[in-house]
């Protein structure tokens, strides 16, 4: 992050490969309208659409998990990986991906057309697809 912008944090070729499996990702899901992959701190690496708030979006991110984390290990129930909001107009997806080094974080923003079930099976196949080609 030596310019201040997190998305620095990747290589060119590993934001391109990000930034197409979440485009994917939204395009193929039903009611997904945004995605935003963020480290853990808080900052937003890549969106879509690009139009997205990510910057509040993965600080907001960051902070509920650290929340719901912080529950998980008051009540013993383990590493957290998943937490799902649903509200009257939508649903968010938050996922955990254990990447190498810190984790990283996986939301997605969905309106009522959503089927949750299927948003967390695609969005836990986009984190391993992420994960994958971070590792390259």
């Amino acid at each position: 992050m030596a310019d201040g912008r997190p998305g620095a944090m990747l290589a060119p070729t590993q934001h391109a490969l990000i930034d197409a499996q979440l485009r994917a990702f939204v395009e193929a899901i039903d009611g997904v309208r945004t995605a935003v992959l963020a480290t853990v701190d808080g900052f937003a690496l890549v969106q879509q659409p690009a139009t997205a708030s990510g910057e509040r979006l993965a600080a907001m991110t960051s902070a509920m998990l650290a929340l719901a984390a912080a529950v998980g290990r008051e009540l013993a129930l383990g590493d957290l990986e998943v937490l799902m909001l649903e509200a009257g107009e939508g649903k968010v997806l938050m996922l955990a991906l254990p990447a190498p080094g810190a984790p990283l974080l996986l939301m997605a923003a969905c309106d009522t057309r959503s089927v949750i079930g299927n948003v967390l099976w695609s969005a836990k196949e986009c984190g391993q697809k992420i994960l994958a080609g971070l590792g390259d």
